[in-house]
């Protein structure tokens, strides 16, 4: 799929020089929050997605018996370097009708409107675009490489790239990850709506199933070439997490980055702390939202109203600029 770019990019970086190894340099002075200061609902996801530190601060694998390949993970200094070599370019697509070209990426693809499914065609874009424009070396060889053994599907790779500064092969595998946190809050401890997901069981996925792969079959994809040899595996991982707005000493994991998106969670049971709401600025969040706030939606929003009869449902929720997240165990229903 191509992705139009600016006509005479050079301004935004054509500089064909090797650059620094961004895991290696300074932290950048970027506020916490940048995907903020744009205006586009799909330019401030974007900026979202390469903005956003990585949940992990390093790699655990969860089943040491297991003969598993290394995963690495991209450090929060990496991502605030693509993030502000890429800036120039956000604004561009926040102001102009570049905007489209982003647009017309993201509605093109499968379900567009699935969360997973958003931020992999948001990091896609990036990819090609960013690659066009000479503001990162990675390019895309293939994606949503399929996996077969014999006539049967068994998985699915997100990411062949190769790095053009260091010429290596790299398989990049994304998720985007909004989970719960409760005490011990060991990896197991942080769970997802559904309760069936949580953040060990995703990594244990990744590394036992999805990283396996030493040659890939590329042919037919971006690249024209057969087949490649994994050189590293990358592990892409980001969201929010949401802690319980009770626990008034919660102390972060040394494994979680230090400024990833954390805020609290509510269950909704508790009346206590329901009734200390402001209800006059809090309403329910649309669901791509989990990305960024869309501020519009403040100018209609719809009036809430709870009651023991009538409790509030499980989902995100906005008080004002703050996010938070209502909890209500379906089995108290029964």
């Amino acid at each position: 799929m191509s992705v139009p770019i600016l006509a005479n990019p050079t301004h935004l970086g054509n500089d064909l020089s090797p650059r620094a190894d961004p895991d290696t340099l300074a932290p950048l002075d970027i506020p916490s929050t940048p995907w903020e200061h744009y205006q586009r609902p799909f330019v401030r996801d974007l900026a979202y997605a390469l903005a956003c530190p990585p949940i992990l601060t390093t790699w655990v694998n969860h089943q040491p018996l297991l003969n598993a390949p290394t995963v690495i993970l991209h450090s929060a200094e990496f991502w605030q370097q693509q993030f502000a070599s890429y800036q120039p370019r956000l604004h561009e697509l926040d102001n102009t009708q570049g905007y489209q070209a982003l647009t017309r990426f993201l509605m093109t693809r499968p379900s567009p409107y699935r969360l997973g499914f958003h931020f992999e065609g948001l990091i896609h874009f990036w990819l090609i675009d960013g690659f066009a424009l000479n503001l990162h070396p990675f390019e895309v060889l293939a994606h949503n490489v399929q996996l077969y053994q014999g006539k049967q599907t068994t998985g699915e790779l997100d990411y062949i790239l190769r790095n053009h500064d260091t010429g290596e092969i790299e398989h990049w595998e994304l998720a985007i990850k909004f989970f719960l946190g409760s005490p011990p809050y060991t990896f197991a401890d942080w769970v997802g709506m559904n309760s069936r997901d949580n953040l060990e069981r995703k990594m244990t996925h990744m590394q036992s199933k999805q990283f396996r792969s030493i040659w890939v079959d590329v042919s037919g994809h971006e690249s024209g070439k057969a087949k490649v040899k994994i050189d590293k595996r990358i592990a892409v991982i980001k969201g929010r997490f949401f802690k319980p707005v009770t626990d008034n000493g919660f102390v972060r994991p040394q494994w979680l980055t230090p400024n990833f998106p954390l805020h609290d969670w509510i269950n909704g049971e508790d009346t206590e702390q329901l009734n200390k709401l402001d209800m006059s600025i809090l309403r329910r969040a649309h669901y791509v939202e989990w990305f960024t706030k869309r501020p519009f939606y403040d100018e209609r929003p719809s009036p809430l109203h709870w009651s023991k009869d009538s409790p509030p449902e499980t989902g995100l929720y906005f008080e004002g600029n703050r996010p938070l997240v209502i909890y209500r165990d379906k089995s108290s229903d029964k």
